[in-house]
């Protein structure tokens, strides 16, 4: 593997996967831009009235959707392959549902470019208002579960503000769909020999009622949890990891 203090080319974007969240999604964008950081958002079959905020980004914003819904698993490998044939090197994603904050992205991009084949995450505080608590009970066993797959402590699997290599994204093969894409990532990222580190950031919670959240608990749930078990049972198996050469 190539020496991880080597120089390597920066030029990220910043990937937002967004569904239904019109509502939220243009604030969001408005941040971004404020960055002079270049935006792509990947529409993943939005029906409410994404496509009319979209529209008033035409030339702003490199655009992408789904003509239906497949997930944010899906969105993200969308964005990471639109990303790729476009020369950026990262993708610095963030979701749109108003939680995180566009202003923190600068800070998560120096630690980026600072270590650029490092996997770069978010790191929320165990103390959130207005978060409810099977978020917190689903963010601690998903991080025990990581642990168990490759060794690493995790503070957070699940937080969508994060940088990816995207050569990294190319290498690895992440087979879940949608929720559990990010938890499954960090696994495969580690198990290619991917340094990860974390960053400290700050998340807001819009009260009950308020929220707009496309998360089923059951269904993603169920999906999560066998992920996790069949990331458990690999990493039982004596068969190396391909490693990932940058």
């Amino acid at each position: 593997m190539n020496n991880p203090d080597s120089p390597v080319a920066f030029r990220p974007v910043v990937l937002m996967p967004t569904y239904n969240n019109a509502g939220t999604l243009e604030a969001v964008m408005n941040g971004v831009a404020g960055l002079n950081l270049p935006i792509m958002v990947v529409d993943d079959g939005s029906t409410d009235g994404t496509a009319t905020v979209l529209a008033r980004w035409d030339g702003r914003a490199i655009r992408l959707r789904h003509p239906v819904n497949r997930g944010k698993a899906a969105a993200l490998r969308t964005g990471f392959s639109e990303a790729l044939a476009n020369g950026f090197t990262h993708a610095a994603t963030i979701d749109t549902d108003g939680q995180l904050d566009p202003s923190q992205l600068p800070g998560l991009l120096r630690c980026s470019q600072e270590r650029p084949r490092a996997l770069t995450l978010g790191v929320r505080s165990w103390e959130i208002a207005n978060c409810p608590p099977k978020n917190v009970v689903a963010r601690r066993l998903s991080n025990a579960a990581i642990r168990l797959q490759c060794g690493v402590r995790i503070q957070d699997s699940q937080c969508g503000l994060r940088v990816y290599p995207l050569d990294l994204m190319r290498h690895i093969r992440v087979k879940s769909n949608r929720y559990s894409f990010e938890a499954e990532a960090i696994t495969h990222s580690v198990w290619a020999g991917c340094p990860v580190v974390q960053v400290p950031i700050q998340c807001s919670y819009a009260p009950e009622g308020e929220r707009v959240s496309h998360f089923d608990p059951w269904r993603d749930t169920t999906r999560g949890v066998l992920r996790h078990l069949a990331a458990l049972a690999r990493s039982l198996t004596p068969w190396p990891h391909r490693p990932w050469r940058n």
